[in-house]
């Protein structure tokens, strides 16, 4: 959302602005009507948005674990033989 403000109304007082930026709202200052200069607020001071997790979506279709996964590797895959 957009508010505007004019300058005069400001009183050299910077924290008007920063009070209005941190909602993630943009100000636009005007001077004589006419708009100067437009204040939006940075990313990094947003709430991240935290997505909530989901149960039940991972139903573990697709998914498998070989019947030999804590069988021992073998000795191709060390690179040398055991019997040194």
């Amino acid at each position: 959302m957009t508010k505007t403000v004019d300058i005069s109304e400001l009183k050299n007082s910077i924290q008007a602005v920063i009070a209005l930026t941190k909602g993630g709202d943009e100000v636009v200052l005007e001077e004589n009507g006419e708009p100067v200069v437009k204040v939006i607020p940075l990313l990094e001071t947003a709430e991240p948005v935290v997505a909530r997790r989901v149960l039940g979506l991972g139903t573990g279709k697709g998914y498998f674990m070989s019947d030999n996964f804590n069988d021992e590797l073998p000795d191709e895959f060390w690179g040398f033989d055991k019997d040194l």
